[in-house]
C-alpha cells in the first residue's frame, strides 16, 4: 500500500504545531491506514531516543579547566584560593555593596522598619482571625 499523506504532518502532529483542522485530517486518517501510524510510531520511538540524554557520552576538554582559572585570574587577581572561594568572595563582595547602595537609596530604612513591624505584629494578628473564624464558625454550626 503506498499512502499518499504528508509525512511531514505527522512530525507536525507529533511536535503539536500542527494547524487543528489538519490535526483532524490527520487523526482521522490515521484510524484507516497502518503505514502511517507505523511511521508515527517510528517518529515516537526516534523522537524519544534523541532525548534521552543517557545516550550522548560527552568529554569535556582539559583546556576547560586552564581557561576557567585564566579567567578568574583576570577577574580577581592572583588566586590562592580554590575556585569556589574566589565565586564566593565575589558573592560577599556583591552583597555588601548592594546593602550599602540600599542604606543609601530614600525611604529604604523606613521601609524596612514597616515591614519589621508587619512581621511582629503577624502573629497576633492572625490569632484574632483564627479566633473570629471559629466562633463565626461555630455560630453557624448552630444555626
Amino acid at each position: 500500500m503506498n499512502c499518499k499523506l504528508d509525512k511531514f504532518l505527522l512530525q507536525d502532529l507529533l511536535e503539536g504545531v500542527i494547524d487543528p483542522l489538519e490535526q483532524l485530517f490527520v487523526e482521522e486518517h490515521l484510524k484507516s491506514c497502518t503505514e502511517c501510524r507505523k511511521e508515527l510510531t517510528e517518529l515516537k520511538l526516534l523522537f524519544w531516543d534523541l532525548n534521552d540524554k543517557s545516550n550522548y557520552d560527552i568529554a569535556l576538554p582539559a583546556e576547560l579547566d586552564v581557561l576557567k582559572g585564566t579567567i578568574l585570574e583576570k577577574v580577581v587577581g592572583t588566586v590562592s584560593k580554590s575556585p569556589a572561594e574566589v565565586v564566593i568572595d565575589i558573592q560577599r563582595k556583591n552583597v555588601s555593596a548592594l546593602g550599602t547602595f540600599l542604606n543609601l537609596v530614600p525611604g529604604v530604612k523606613a521601609s524596612n522598619k514597616l515591614v519589621k513591624d508587619g512581621v511582629k505584629a503577624a502573629p497576633s494578628a492572625i490569632g484574632k482571625v483564627s479566633k473570629s473564624l471559629v466562633r463565626g464558625t461555630k455560630f453557624l454550626l448552630a444555626q
